[in-house]
């Protein structure tokens, strides 16, 4: 995986070095640029607003239904805003992304509500505009998200929740470039930032999650971040199609060298008409410090850790297992597992009967997210 966090690096750096010569000779760069003079000699401000806010709602209903099916209901919510101020050599530029999403599914009245979408994010950043391609900036951005996560029903049942509203939360904090040459990309390099990870929750700092350790609430880098973000109201001269692509990458200097953070988020919006639009959205995340549970592609069986060598004596395949009263003093990810052959509701080792916890595989992975929505959709 390091290779190919590695090469998208390389890709993030091409990408810098290619837009700045590139934009340098280009109409856009060039109208963009006598803008940019005319602002920083006179006293007038300018603000630039933009915002896409949606909603959705989804349910399948059957009652005496003889075909068969399950009952389905879903609910999501998105806004998307951009606010940018600038006055002489002053610029303040705000982002702020609210999403949140809940889905109930099963048979009859069965179901429960579980979220598929939850997200807080705000960066403002704070830049001293210049005569060339490059200002100073200054950059906060915070991400969070509104409430409990569950991997599974049978966690929302036993209240076993992986996330929280705060719990974590990602504030990060850097001073560096800010590579502004056209109203639709923005690049920033921070060399000089610190990345925190915070949790709240005293249930979820006690056992160590998000790469804290047990009973540990906080924890900081220092490292590099870097952030792309282009977004286009008319992409390849089509009205109404709305882009926004936003990446960020962030390596540690002093911890695990080599090892980037790395989220992408892109959202494309086409308005059929003033309300109603056609919305796709896509979230992939990379970080090495969050731990997740892996499983088999129905997302219900879970994949086991396995023992280098050999079979484990009780259970004959080659799973870590522990016995039902092993206390778990490593914060295992564990999933009970029991082998009655003979169905009688009794446990006899003797007969090979075993029943106990089997370690879950964990690590980090990649993690992506797609979401197709058909809403209401207001834009201004």
């Amino acid at each position: 995986m390091s290779c190919n966090i590695r090469n998208i690096l390389y890709l993030f750096l091409f990408v810098i070095i290619y837009q700045s010569f590139y934009s340098q000779h280009s109409e856009e760069n060039i109208e963009y640029m006598k803008q940019k003079e005319i602002e920083l000699t006179n006293d007038s401000s300018y603000w630039d607003n933009h915002s896409i806010l949606y909603f959705g709602f989804n349910r399948v209903g059957l009652y005496n239904w003889a075909a068969g099916g399950m009952n389905f209901m879903e609910v999501h919510g998105l806004a998307n805003m951009r606010f940018d101020y600038r006055h002489n050599k002053f610029h303040w530029n705000n982002f702020l992304n609210l999403q949140l999403g809940v889905i109930k599914s099963g048979y009859g009245n069965q179901g429960i509500w579980l979220k598929n979408d939850d997200l807080i994010e705000l960066r403002s950043k704070f830049s001293r505009r210049t005569k060339h391609l490059w200002d100073y900036s200054f950059l906060i951005d915070i991400r969070s998200q509104f409430t409990y996560g569950y991997y599974t029903e049978a966690d929302r049942l036993n209240n076993n929740y992986m996330d929280n509203f705060l719990s974590p939360i990602y504030p990060i904090f850097g001073f560096g470039f800010d590579y502004h040459a056209s109203n639709h990309l923005t690049i920033d390099v921070s060399p000089f930032t610190a990345k925190s990870t915070i949790v709240l929750d005293d249930s979820l700092s006690s056992i160590g999650v998000f790469g804290l350790n047990p009973n540990e609430k906080y924890r900081t880098e220092a490292g590099l971040y870097m952030n792309l973000l282009y977004a286009h109201d008319s992409l390849f001269g089509i009205k109404n199609l709305h882009l926004m692509t936003d990446v960020t990458v962030f390596g540690n200097y002093l911890e695990d060298v080599g090892n980037l953070d790395i989220t992408c988020e892109i959202l494309t919006s086409y308005h059929l008409n003033d309300f109603l639009s056609l919305t796709f959205q896509g979230f992939l995340i990379y970080d090495h410090d969050i731990k997740i549970p892996r499983y088999q592609a129905d997302g219900i069986n879970p994949i086991f850790l396995t023992r280098p060598e050999g079979l484990d004596p009780i259970t004959g395949d080659n799973h870590y297992f522990f016995d039902s009263n092993y206390d778990n003093p490593n914060n295992y990810n564990l999933y009970y597992v029991e082998n009655d052959i003979n169905m009688d509701g009794y446990i006899v080792e003797s007969e090979g009967e075993y029943m106990g916890y089997k370690v879950v595989k964990t690590g980090a992975i990649l993690q992506f997210m797609e979401y197709w929505m058909l809403g209401l959709s207001f834009s201004f």
